[in-house]
Parts: structure tokens; C-alpha cells; sequence
């Protein structure tokens, strides 16, 4: 609910799906890059016809993902890669900065993983780069199992008002509310990005020894990273919220999640996260009475 520029709390369904009302000075939003724009673009009212704190029209725009592609080395020794946590053994970013020689703006890094586990070997990875069943499945898993080194590509996506998060036209949850819907389209920059990384990928792979490359050049069941549709800026005209979260057109409303990331970069953006969390609650926590 809001009320003259400022939020007097929240109404909500509760677990029965009854309505419930939460008066607060301050509120605090923190679904992420598709649960926000949703409960924004849902809160309309006479004062916020479009959705709350979306006089711009930017609530839900700019959406990135950081866009993975794969590439799986297969070598011909054993290398005990199913061994300890599966996550980024080594980083590089040695193509994270622009240069424009590549064709593309921006980079990516590189996340090397260890070799994968039984079952996740015969399913195919990330990459889904199946064994079939058959007389040949046990030949083609003894070939790969305890064998492999991943390098995946992830993308420094480039925030474009068209990648976005909408309100299903017809979809609902139980409570009747509409359910996002994301419209995204990969770019021809982030398309030439993962090929170049790809094609770098496949060169270090070889010179380690790979007798065989599978390259995945998009993952499917990527998209974790959810970022931008609630753009951080000083200029209203452009953005959601200022540099502490707080929303330009509800001034006791603060976001605190990845959808105030202005840019992607080509890291997990856990820590980025964390680093605006802390340092949003901080300035509530000391200045809360004059807010």
C-alpha cells in the first residue's frame, strides 16, 4: 500500500490464503530479479496505475542472466576429478575486459570444475550431453567417467530494456495473483562472446591433452544469476532505486536483492548481493529515525 510517495505497509495472503495487513515505516523488498518486478508490477493502484514505483516504466526491464556455455574435455587417464566439491577449481579472466579485436563488447570468465560423478556422467553434465543405453553405453561411460575436466563460459550479459519480466496474462498462483512471465532474447554480442570462449576453451583443453571436446554452447539450465529489473541510479528518469535501495517514487521502500544491479559482470553475483545488503541495512540501522 501506498499512500502520498510512501509505503504505510503491506498487504498480503497468508499461508490459509487470507488477506493480511502489515503497517511498517519502512519496507523492504527482497524477492530478486523476477520475484520484484513481479510484486511491484502486481501492487497497482490509482496512484501507480502501471505498478508501484514504476512511473518510468522500468520495473521489470533490463533483465540479465548471465548466459553459460560449456566445454568438457575428455582425456585419456584417470584423474580422480570426482573428488571433493564440484564448484570453480580455478577462474580466469583473461578475456573479462572489452577488446574490441573480438567483435564483442565486455567478457566473460572461465569456471573450471572438477570431473563429474557416476550418474551425473552417464546424464551428461550440465551440458546433457547424454550416453545412450545400449550394448555400446558401458564403452562410451568407461570412456568419460573419472576422465573429464569442464570449463564453462559464463557471459557478461548486457542489460537491454527488452530482456524484461511481465505479468502473465492468464497465469496465476493460487491466491489468484498473476505470475511473471520473462521475455528474453539472447544478444548477437553475448552470441559472439560464447563462441570466443568456446573456441579458447577447446584450444586450452587440447593443449592439456583432450583426446575429445563436447561443447555445449548454451545451457540450457542456466539462468540462476537474475539481475537488473530494478535498476540502482541517481537519475529518476532512468532508474528504480538510488544507491541505497531506496525506491524514487516510495521513499520508505527499499530494495535489497540482484534486481538493483545496473551490470551483470561475468562473476556469481553472490557476493555483490551481500556487499549491497550490508551496506543498505547499515545506513537503516543509522539513520532510520530521520528516514
Amino acid at each position: 500500500m501506498a499512500r502520498n510517495g510512501l509505503a504505510d505497509g503491506v498487504v498480503y495472503h497468508d499461508s490459509r490464503g487470507e488477506v493480511r495487513e502489515q503497517k511498517a515505516r519502512i519496507v523492504v523488498l527482497a524477492c530478486n530479479g523476477v520475484g520484484t518486478p513481479r510484486l511491484l508490477l502486481n501492487s497497482r493502484s490509482a496512484l501507480f496505475p502501471d505498478g508501484l514505483a514504476n512511473g518510468t516504466g522500468l520495473v521489470g526491464r533490463n533483465l540479465m542472466f548471465h548466459p553459460y556455455a560449456s566445454v568438457r574435455g575428455i582425456f585419456p587417464d584417470r584423474l580422480e576429478g570426482f573428488k571433493g566439491p564440484i564448484g570453480c577449481s580455478i577462474i580466469s579472466q583473461e578475456f573479462y575486459e572489452t577488446d574490441p579485436a573480438r567483435g564483442f563488447v565486455r567478457g566473460y570468465s572461465f569456471q573450471v570444475a572438477r570431473g563429474l560423478s557416476p550418474v551425473a556422467t552417464a546424464l551428461g553434465g550440465l551440458g546433457s550431453q547424454l550416453i545412450p543405453w545400449g550394448s555400446d553405453h558401458r564403452r562410451m561411460f568407461d570412456a568419460r567417467w573419472d576422465r573429464s575436466i569442464t570449463i564453462a563460459v559464463i557471459g557478461d550479459d548486457l542489460p537491454e530494456e527488452t530482456n524484461r519480466v511481465v505479468l502473465h496474462p492468464e497465469l496465476t498462483d493460487s491466491d489468484g495473483i498473476a505470475a511473471p512471465q520473462v521475455r528474453y532474447t539472447l544478444s548477437e554480442n553475448s552470441r559472439r562472446m560464447l563462441d570466443h570462449g568456446i573456441a579458447r576453451a577447446t584450444e586450452v583443453l587440447r593443449a592439456a591433452g583432450a583426446v575429445e571436446v563436447l561443447a555445449t554452447p548454451l545451457l540450457r539450465t542456466a539462468g540462476w544469476h537474475l539481475m537488473g529489473t530494478a535498476r540502482m541510479g541517481s537519475d529518476p528518469r532512468g532508474s528504480v532505486v538510488d544507491g541505497f535501495g531506496r525506491c524514487h517514487e516510495v521513499k520508505n521502500l527499499y530494495i535489497i536483492d540482484g534486481s538493483i544491479m545496473v551490470t551483470g559482470g561475468a562473476v556469481n553475483p553472490t557476493s555483490t548481493i551481500q556487499a549491497l545488503a550490508l551496506r543498505i541495512a547499515d545506513r537503516l540501522a543509522r539513520e532510520a529515525r530521520n528516514l
